[in-house]
């Protein structure tokens, strides 16, 4: 089992692709295209977003992401973790905390002291040390935001 970056078109970036657009895409009024065309690009540079993988014998078990603002554009946090996505199928294993302690990880090496994310999940993410900051109000709709203080001994 790893965690991997994905950095080209590659068959876990289509499936992922098709996950957001069947998990939130026409929450967001965005078509598959659309949704395609927001990664693309960012792929193999250092722009964020930034998509990660959970990979168990060839297989795509979840992903997850690191974002810039992820939607809440006028606020000054940053970076993100967004797109927390496990496979029905694969749930209940602890596989979450896996991906969320890689994006610890990943945000500590590059040097950031804390860490963001915004949910409706109530009394999920704080067993993550996440701590309700506040809400905002964009154009989907109130967003409660949580921030992680990282430990960054890089």
């Amino acid at each position: 089992m790893e965690i991997k970056r994905i950095t080209s078109p590659n068959r876990y970036y289509k499936e992922i692709i098709n996950i957001y657009s069947n998990w939130w895409g026409e929450t967001k009024k965005l078509s598959h295209k659309e949704i395609n065309d927001l990664y693309i690009n960012t792929l193999d540079n250092d722009e964020l977003p930034k998509i990660y993988a959970l990979i168990s014998n060839d297989t795509l078990i979840g992903t997850y992401e690191i974002n810039e603002k992820d939607g809440v554009d006028n606020e000054k946090y940053t970076p993100y973790i967004a797109n927390v996505f496990i496979k029905e199928e694969y749930r209940n294993n602890g596989y979450s905390k896996l991906l969320i302690n890689d994006a610890f990880e990943r945000c500590i090496y590059h040097k950031f002291d804390a860490v963001y994310l915004h949910s409706r999940l109530e009394n999920y993410y704080e067993k993550y040390g996440f701590k309700f900051l506040k809400e905002v109000k964009t154009d989907l709709g109130t967003k409660r935001i949580f921030k992680k203080k990282l430990k960054n001994t890089k």
